[in-house]
């Protein structure tokens, strides 16, 4: 199925004309009955002479129900404008147009409607002024037919022009990321909650998990219908119905989106590239923009002296995705102030700084404006399926618009950045602090203000550092220690009480010579006791004997063996239970799993 909206001024024949070739009355409600003027969209469905089917929108063409028109065209690719002979081009036949041409909907028919309620040189004359009128817009090559929806008058000609129309209208594209714009919900009797709109993005289905954007609710598609049939899966380009599981039909609105959450950024914020209508400027401050089906009120802020680019901040999140169209209004005073095209959601550039990469190719810009950025977040960002994302994230690469690091792409910019700035603060720590290995990952990572995983990834591809246990260092970097007098002259004042250090030894050294001689191994902490490695190493082999002799050990028995106290003999056995050399069992220990093991 593929649809079409109607557009064009107030009783030019929209309704009529879609009745003329569906046979369906699209205006639905008593009053556009009883007042013969469409106020709301309505719908229908007919099949063209080519087997293709159709699902026409209704929009109305009066002045005061233009957002209903907008919720109409929002979420469609073509359009049959609609123009009638006796009246000829008329204001809301150009705010109409112009619509269209900001939304980026290029491909339609142009009707002229009631020809038979004019003799042949109105008729003429009307065409003539269309053209005209049409001849600088993105709609100057778009057929026109002439028609008459009373006496039938062209309806087949319409029919096979709408044929060519969609055939030569790219089809709407399957990314596998579907999004539905809701122009309608009700309770259904015996089915619960039911929205109606227009499917673009990707292929729902039926028992798919949705959430609403603006509320984050969740949602279970129970059913699907199109043209009044109901079916498992509907593909893009479709008008749909949806039965819904999980939500209150007063829970959802028009101008909600359906979508499904891990495909979409949802977010309150977008910059966009700004098209403006005519002469007209777009004020500082809050107006309306109409995006999908809905109307939202925005505040806007230009990004650049030359108000080429805006950021928007929305009353509620949106799924948007880079290329999606929007309508800027001015509510006051009712106008059209232009339109707008997105090209980046939920941006982190800070607003001064964003212009300055908003004008370059999609992948460049995403990576650009937000530094570090996945293959599946490069998918969401950019609007675009996991296919042609992975084939954009290859491109990046092979051009170097972005260097792969770990799993992520980055900026090349921010690499270098980050890497400079992190030999810059390793240098730092090496000169001020010579015995230590070097600079934790973890404050490395919270002083360039990136994650612990992301740096790790980064180190791995700058020359000069190493990264050993949780530590970074310049590859030439050495800690003497042991090696040092100092450190030797540490080592042998222990060695002299091995099994009762004293404190005040360990207190007088330098803190860092002690860090140092802990992490290559000549000094043991255990508990916060500074041993030497050698006196460690005869303890536990004094352990080992006892148990080999005896088949327990006591505290006593190794106070009286080593020449110690309890204060230091307890914390050294405590280290060999850790170790499995021994097992605690009551007062006593005996062999653990390390030395069951050996004999």
């Amino acid at each position: 199925m593929r649809t079409v909206a109607t557009a064009g001024h107030v009783d030019h024949g929209k309704s009529s004309l879609v009745l003329a070739l569906t046979g369906t009355d699209p205006d639905r409600l008593a009053e556009e009955k009883a007042r013969n003027l469409t106020i709301d969209l309505g719908y229908a469905f007919t099949t063209l002479p080519s087997g293709q089917v159709v699902g026409f929108v209704d929009v109305p063409g009066h002045v005061r129900f233009l957002k209903n028109m907008l919720a109409g065209v929002g979420a469609v690719d073509v359009a049959m404008l609609v123009v009638a002979a006796d009246d000829g081009w008329m204001p809301q036949t150009e705010e109409h147009l112009l619509i269209l041409e900001l939304l980026g909907i290029v491909h339609g028919a142009v009707v002229l409607t009631k020809a038979d309620a004019v003799d042949a040189d109105t008729v003429e004359l009307a065409q003539l002024l269309v053209h005209e009128r049409l001849a600088d817009s993105t709609w100057a090559d778009a057929p026109l037919v002439v028609c008459d929806s009373v006496t039938g008058r062209g309806l087949d000609e319409l029919r096979a022009t709408l044929d060519d129309v969609l055939a030569a209208a790219p089809p709407t594209p399957d990314r596998r990321r579907p999004r539905l714009w809701v122009d309608r919900t009700f309770a259904a009797r015996g089915a619960g909650t039911v929205v109606t709109g227009t499917l673009a993005g990707g292929v729902l289905h039926t028992d798919d998990e949705l959430v609403i954007p603006r509320t984050g609710r969740r949602v279970r598609v129970r059913g699907i219908e199109s043209g009044h049939a109901s079916v498992a899966e509907v593909a893009p380009g479709a008008r749909v119905a949806l039965n819904l599981a999980g939500v209150e039909h007063g829970e959802l609105a028009r101008g909600d989106a359906l979508v499904r959450a891990a495909d979409w950024v949802l977010a309150n914020v977008v910059d966009v590239e700004i098209a403006r209508h005519e002469s007209v400027e777009l004020p500082r401050g809050e107006l309306l923009a109409y995006v999908g089906s809905g109307e939202h009120h925005v505040k806007l802020r230009t990004l650049d002296p030359d108000g080429r680019y805006a950021r928007l901040h929305f009353d509620s999140a949106v799924a948007l995705a880079p290329g999606d169209h929007l309508v800027v209004r001015d509510s006051g005073r009712e106008q059209t102030l232009g339109g707008a095209t997105v090209v980046d959601v939920d941006p982190t550039t800070r607003p001064r700084d964003a212009a300055a990469h908003l004008s370059l190719p999609l992948g460049p810009r995403l990576v650009a404006t937000h530094g570090w950025v996945t293959p599946d977040e490069l998918a969401r960002r950019s609007g675009l399926g996991a296919r042609e994302a992975a084939a954009l994230a290859g491109s990046l690469a092979a051009s170097g618009d972005a260097v792969v690091v770990g799993a992520w792409l980055v900026d090349p910019a921010t690499v270098t950045r980050l890497t400079a700035r992190a030999h810059e603060l390793v240098a730092e720590r090496h000169a001020g602090q010579p015995l230590d290995a070097g600079l934790e990952l973890a404050t490395l990572a919270s002083a360039l203000g990136v994650d612990t995983p992301r740096l790790r990834a980064l180190l791995e591809l700058a020359d000069g550092l190493v990264v050993d246990r949780d530590v970074v260092a310049t590859v030439d970097h050495v800690v003497v220690g042991a090696h040092s007098p100092a450190g030797a002259a540490l080592v042998q004042a222990l060695d002299a009480q091995p099994f009762t250090p004293p404190d005040e030894i360990v207190a007088a050294a330098d803190p860092a010579l002690v860090r140092a001689l802990v992490r290559d191994g000549t000094l043991v902490d255990v508990e916060g006791t500074i041993f030497t490695l050698a006196a460690v190493d005869r303890a536990r082999a004094v352990v080992r004997a006892e148990l080999e002799r005896s088949g327990t050990v006591s505290v006593g028995a190794m106070r009286d063996q080593l020449d110690s106290t309890r204060k230091y003999v307890v914390p050294l056995l405590e280290l060999f239970d850790r170790e499995g050399v021994t097992r605690r069992r009551g007062d006593t220990r005996i062999a653990g799993p390390t030395v069951e093991g050996n004999g």
